[in-house]
Order: structure tokens, then C-alpha cells, then sequence
């Protein structure tokens, strides 16, 4: 088993490794993900006022409620979390503009262009009687981060295009100051660029769809919504929806769209519960629970691995400061920091757990080993309750049960993943102190000499 286990690592070290080291060179995925580093600091920082504001502790919740404090931490996600695709229109044209490296075209006017495309594709007003001017965090948030992304991308590359033509850069004579000059410079470009995105807005609004963000949920959303309610497809559509956070897109884009079936289902079984029938979706619902152990991914399993078993200080580090926020199922800090995003590596351990843990839940539920499922007490625990105590309440010790099960299975299927990665990483932190130490002696020589 040990020399099973040894070839497998050694496969991931001679074959992935080098495949994700040139997958990684690419300029647009170095740009995304670059840019959603950016990010990093808002979604580590607003991830401890996440907590707060929907703390797993109902007497303590109702506290700060009754205190007035719930609001501002809300507050905070609300400028934050809730806004998280508004801020990667920024980053990650920033950060692409960057790689590009053209002296025609200034970073900070390409994030600037690409924010306010984003913002003028939004509706701009909320409500249906009365309508009053606001923007939407339907829009803002993370079912927008796919739309960020992708206008990010398109206009840097259309406004780095078009500084490089020099019929549409406007010169200002010498005598002004370089600022001014600077500000002008791309004003027809700009000027272009906010024609085109107002032309795609038009066309989309004479269509059913009315905007580009109904658009990304018909084609992603749609379809999967109707490849059924079946266990097989549930696990496919979260699979899919999980694997979008390897391209640093919240699952919501898809989970959205399931979110009206599963409660149907959710409120089905709690009517037959109240009438003393048999839930028709506890089964369903069950692997629903277990389809993630923890956060997206069961990245929990990853975090405990990596304190148990890696040696890098770059992976324990970031396990010591990301496991807190990950017990209460906030996973963007190990999305983006570790990072799992347009990690290839990590890309197969992420999508298997799923399959993993849903097919534990499933098996535990059909088999009747999970007897009893509260439905109502399901819907009204926070999603920050760490899921073994969410378990506990819903499905007694059985569940807690599996969850543990799951929790070690999931960290053995990371395991060979990470500790290549990290033997990576130790190797280098090994070649950096050694010139760090190189460094540091011919300095001393020199003093020395002196």
C-alpha cells in the first residue's frame, strides 16, 4: 500500500506538477488570478463579520440583534462579500493590463473602464411596482462574478488594442502639465468602449432576457435546473458547480438556480412530517446536506491535513490563519489564498470529495442507518452552524457520525495532492534561505574587508 501510494505521489509530481506550472504562465489566468488575490484581504477580513452576523449560537445571534449590532456587521459584508464582483471588474483588468506590459495602456484606466461597463450592464433600478434607482446585490455579489470576470478580460484587451492605435490617443501640446495630458490621452478610446458596452446593453434589452447577467443564468443556470432532481444529477450539477470555483466563480451561479427546486422539496417534507407521513425528499435532501462535508470542496479536511502532515511554512501559515473561518463553512479564504483557484492540482481532490461525501450522506440516508431528518430545523439553522453540529440536531448521532467518516476520508484523498505541492514549496523556501544566508555571508566578507 505504502509503495501504491508512493508511485501515485510520484505521477502527481512528474505529470500535474508540470502541467499546472504551464497552465499558470498564462497571461489570462495569471490576470484572474492575480486579481482575485487582490481581493483576498476583503474576504479574509469580512469573513470574521460573517460569522458574527449569522453567529451558530441563537441566544448569542438574538443578543447582538437586540444590541443593534447584527446591521453593521452586516454592513460590513455589504461593502465587501456582497460586493465582491464589482471590486474583481476592477482587480482583475488591473492585473491584466499589468501582464500585458504596453506603455500605450495605463493599468488603473483599464479597471476603471471595466467597472463602470459592469456597472452600466446592471438593471439599475429594484422593484417591480414603484421602481426606484439602486443597484441590485443580486448583481454585485458573487452571481455577478462571472460576468466581472469575463468584461474584466474583454475590456482590457479591447482597451489595450486601442491605445496602441495612434490616430486615437490625443496628444496635448508640451506646455501642459503631464497629469492633464495623461487624462486626455484616452478619452476616444474610452469614449469607444463605453459606446460598445452601451450597444450590447440596448441589443439585450430589446430581447427577453434583458441583460447580460439573465443571459449567464440561462446558459449556465437553465440547463443544469433541468437535468432533474435525481441523486446521479444532483451530484453532477454541485460537481460542475464546484469545479466553477476553480475559476474563482462562486458556485451561486449555479446553486441559485437549484435553490427554488430544493426548497420545494425541503417544504414538501416538512408538510408530511407536521401530517405524520413519510418525507418524499428526506433521501434527496439528505445527500443536498452532505454534498459539501464542510465549506465547498470539504476544504476542512484540507486545512487539518495540511497542520498534520506539511512542513512548508507558506501551507501551515495560511492552514493556521484560513481553518477558523472554514470551521464555519467560509471558504473564500482558502479559494483565493491558498489558493484552490486555478490550483490544477487541487482541481481533482476538490471535485471527488463531493462525489464522496454526497454518496456517504446518500448511502447512510436509503439504507435507513440515518432514520430521522428534521426538516424544519434544517431550514432555520444558520449556514455558518459548522454542519457536524447542524447534523447532530437534524439527523442525531448518525449524522455526526458520518460527517467524522467523511472528514477523514476526504483528508486521505487531499492528502497525496497537497504534500506534493508542499514538498514543492519547501524546496523552494529551502533555495530561498539558502541564498538568503549566501547573501547575508558575502555581506559580512565584505564588512570585513572594509
Amino acid at each position: 500500500m505504502t509503495k501504491l501510494y508512493s508511485h501515485f505521489e510520484t505521477g502527481i509530481e512528474k505529470y500535474i506538477l508540470p502541467a499546472a506550472t504551464k497552465f499558470g504562465q498564462n497571461k489570462v489566468i495569471q490576470a484572474i488570478s492575480g486579481g482575485l488575490m487582490y481581493t483576498l484581504p476583503l474576504t479574509l477580513g469580512a469573513s470574521v463579520f460573517s460569522i458574527l452576523a449569522n453567529f451558530p449560537i441563537p441566544a448569542v445571534n438574538k443578543y447582538f440583534s437586540t444590541l443593534g449590532l447584527t446591521a453593521h456587521f452586516n454592513a460590513v459584508l455589504g461593502g465587501t462579500l456582497n460586493a465582491i464582483a464589482l471590486f474583481i471588474a476592477f482587480s482583475i483588468p488591473y492585473a491584466y493590463t499589468k501582464l500585458l506590459n504596453r506603455s500605450s495602456a495605463n493599468p488603473l484606466i483599464a479597471a476603471m473602464l471595466s467597472a463602470a461597463s459592469f456597472i452600466i450592464m446592471m438593471p439599475q433600478t429594484v422593484g417591480k411596482a414603484g421602481k426606484i434607482s439602486a443597484l441590485s446585490y443580486d448583481y454585485l455579489g458573487s452571481s455577478g462574478m462571472f460576468v466581472a470576470i469575463i468584461l474584466g478580460l474583454v475590456i482590457a484587451r479591447i482597451y489595450v488594442w486601442l491605445s496602441g492605435k495612434k490616430r486615437l490617443v490625443i496628444h496635448m501640446p508640451d506646455g501642459v502639465p503631464p497629469m492633464v495630458s495623461q487624462s486626455f490621452e484616452p478619452l476616444l478610446v474610452s469614449l469607444l468602449i463605453i459606446l460598445g458596452v452601451v450597444a450590447v446593453r440596448i441589443v439585450l434589452g430589446f430581447t427577453p432576457l434583458k441583460n447580460i447577467f439573465s443571459l449567464v443564468q440561462m446558459v449556465i443556470g437553465g440547463p443544469l435546473l433541468k437535468l432533474g432532481s435525481s441523486a446521479p444529477a444532483l451530484i453532477a450539477i454541485t460537481v460542475i458547480a464546484n469545479g466553477l470555483f476553480f475559476f474563482g466563480i462562486h458556485p451561486n451561479a449555479i446553486n441559485s438556480a437549484l435553490m427554488p427546486l430544493l426548497l420545494t422539496f425541503a417544504m414538501a417534507n416538512v408538510e408530511a412530517a407536521q401530517k405524520g407521513l413519510t418525507m418524499p425528499y428526506k433521501d434527496i435532501m439528505i445527500l443536498n446536506s452532505f454534498l459539501n462535508n464542510d465549506a465547498v470542496g470539504s476544504t476542512l479536511s484540507l486545512m487539518a491535513v495540511i497542520l498534520i502532515f506539511c512542513k512548508s511554512k507558506r501551507y501551515r501559515s495560511f492552514s493556521k490563519v484560513a481553518i477558523v473561518p472554514n470551521f464555519f463553512n467560509i471558504n473564500e479564504p482558502v479559494i483565493f489564498g491558498l489558493p484552490i483557484m486555478l490550483n490544477p492540482v487541487l482541481l481533482l481532490p476538490f471535485l471527488i470529495s463531493t462525489v464522496v461525501t454526497a454518496s456517504i450522506g446518500y448511502l447512510g440516508s436509503i439504507t435507513g442507518f440515518i432514520a430521522t431528518y428534521n426538516q424544519a430545523l434544517a431550514l432555520g439553522i444558520p449556514w455558518t452552524m459548522p454542519k457536524v453540529i447542524t447534523s447532530f440536531f437534524t439527523m442525531g448521532w448518525q449524522g455526526v457520525a458520518l460527517r467524522i467518516l467523511c472528514f477523514v476520508l476526504v483528508g486521505a484523498i487531499y492528502l497525496p495532492f497537497i504534500k506534493a505541492l508542499d514538498k514543492k514549496e519547501l524546496d523552494k523556501e529551502k533555495l530561498d534561505l539558502a541564498h538568503e544566508q549566501a547573501t547575508a555571508e558575502k555581506v559580512s566578507l565584505n564588512l570585513v574587508k572594509e
